[in-house]
């Protein structure tokens, strides 16, 4: 099947899932194996949830690209916009001219590399198809590190011959950190057998929205960001590429109590809608307190908790000038990676006098940016840093002319990882979903050892500490720290 005709089974499969073509779906969906569920999932509303708005149906075509469309329409050139034209036109040799080209100009472009992937295997009738699901419209810098990461994988796969001398093919999906829109996707996207895996998604709520879909279906799903563990716990065709919140937290704590002069007393300022960061929290707060810490409460006169983010009593002035009323030793800011103002507001207001410490969702240039001197001395776990891994932060560089963080590397793990699996069991998402849980599974990775997932669907993997660090240059970077 063509590249154009793939993108049209998608398309004429939504349709089907919001009802415009009705009778048409038996003649669309005809193989579906005795057993397997419809696009209406088991266990899995097809209606919003309390609060969630609904999601425009007929926009979901707009978010889905090979090639053809582009998505990130701030990041471009005019070849890039030759080579989608080229690529829609099925002129795939066009395609690839225009696409090198614009990299040329615009190397830290992953849309791009993924693309030009994608152009290059037009005389492949059957590569391997995967999918990778990012938030661009909510969050393009995170939606690009994870493209990065996808990106490298696949360049590096074809360009060592392919998987047994087939090639990989990536489809790329706007989902904007939106469960509503995942859910629907998902559905869609189960629809087409010739898809494989799906690399995504980025935050705990879109995952878990999406989760339950692929794995009625059984199509393997790894989420190259999410610290919720339960995602995993959906089923044995859903991976997270990185550890538990507990594996991650651990070393987070061991560092506060040998920095604290006195028994450790922490400020917790969070995010209560943000389950992805929630959890992470409340591994935090058990393995602190399990240890000896203690956790500092702020309320205003209300009740409210002063530094709840989502809260009507959010107050980070307010919140700073109780904790150090409590003799509070430091502050951790748990913020949705959606939403990272609030979460510099009050590291504005502590001003240095607590020291901070965080989870791997300030890990981002905006933190750097925005935050500058407010930010400086953080202390955060990553499952990966450059400091720590300087051999494929190097690849990295040459790459794409610019440093890479944890999202990249854990993305480009997960993609390794299908590539592996795919290697070992052939093009069927049964046998891939059988060769990421065998007990010898390893594939290559970004840090050190090899991918390798627990029973549990969880990555094993050694988080890195780094810190807040102000350079030369005057601005700010992370930095691992022993």
């Amino acid at each position: 099947m063509t590249k154009s005709k793939d993108l049209t089974v998608l398309i004429i499969s939504l349709l089907v899932t919001v009802g415009s073509i009705g009778l048409l779906s038996a003649w669309i969906f005809p193989r579906l194996q005795p057993g397997r569920m419809s696009p209406t999932v088991v266990g899995t509303s097809s209606t919003p949830t309390v609060g969630e708005v609904p999601p425009d149906l007929s926009s979901l075509p707009d978010r889905i690209s090979l090639g053809n469309r582009q998505l990130i329409a701030s990041v471009t050139t005019p070849a890039k916009r030759e080579g989608i034209a080229a690529f829609e036109a099925q002129d795939y040799d066009k395609a690839v001219e225009w696409f090198e080209l614009s990299l040329k100009a615009l190397p830290n472009d992953p849309e791009t590399l993924i693309y030009l992937n994608n152009a290059r295997l037009s005389r492949q009738q059957t590569p391997y198809k995967i999918a990778t699901s990012v938030p661009i419209g909510k969050n393009l810098n995170v939606a690009q590190e994870i493209l990065r990461g996808v990106a490298q994988a696949q360049d590096e796969v074809n360009r060592s011959g392919g998987i047994n001398g087939v090639g990989l093919e990536v489809t790329i999906i706007n989902d904007d950190n939106d469960p509503a829109i995942t859910r629907e996707m998902a559905k869609l996207l189960v629809e087409n057998k010739s898809l494989l895996a799906i690399v995504g998604h980025n935050t705990s709520d879109a995952s878990m929205a999406a989760a339950p879909i692929y794995q009625q279906h059984g199509l393997v799903m790894i989420s190259p960001t999410t610290f919720d563990a339960d995602v995993a716990k959906v089923g044995n065709f859903v991976f997270r590429a990185v550890p538990t919140p507990q594996s991650m937290v651990t070393p987070l704590v061991d560092d506060i109590l040998a920095r604290s002069p006195r028994p450790a007393k922490i400020l917790v300022c969070y995010d209560s809608t943000a389950p992805d960061n929630n959890q992470f929290r409340n591994a935090f707060v058990d393995v602190l307190t399990g240890r000896g810490g203690e956790i500092v409460k702020v309320v205003n006169e209300r009740g409210k908790d002063l530094c709840d983010f989502a809260s009507e009593g959010f107050d980070p002035e307010a919140a700073i000038a109780q904790a150090l009323q409590q003799q509070a030793t430091g502050l951790y800011l748990g913020p949705s990676i959606n939403y990272l103002d609030p979460a510099i507001a009050v590291a504005r207001a502590n001003n240095g006098r607590l020291s901070l410490y965080s989870s791997p969702s300030l890990y981002t240039h905006k933190i750097l940016q925005d935050g500058q001197q407010a930010v400086a001395g953080m202390i955060l776990p990553t499952p990966w840093s450059p400091d720590a891994y300087p051999d494929f932060a190097r690849k990295a560089q040459q790459l794409w002319g610019a440093t890479v963080n944890w999202r990249t590397a854990t993305a480009y793990d997960a993609t390794q990882a299908i590539a592996e699996g795919l290697l070992r069991a052939g093009n069927s998402r049964s046998t891939l979903q059988q060769a990421l849980t065998s007990p010898d599974f390893a594939a290559t990775s970004a840090g050190k050892g090899a991918v390798r997932f627990l029973d549990t669907g969880d990555r094993r993997l050694t988080p890195v500490l780094v810190q807040v660090q102000r350079i030369e240059s005057g601005s700010y970077r992370f930095r691992a720290i022993d």
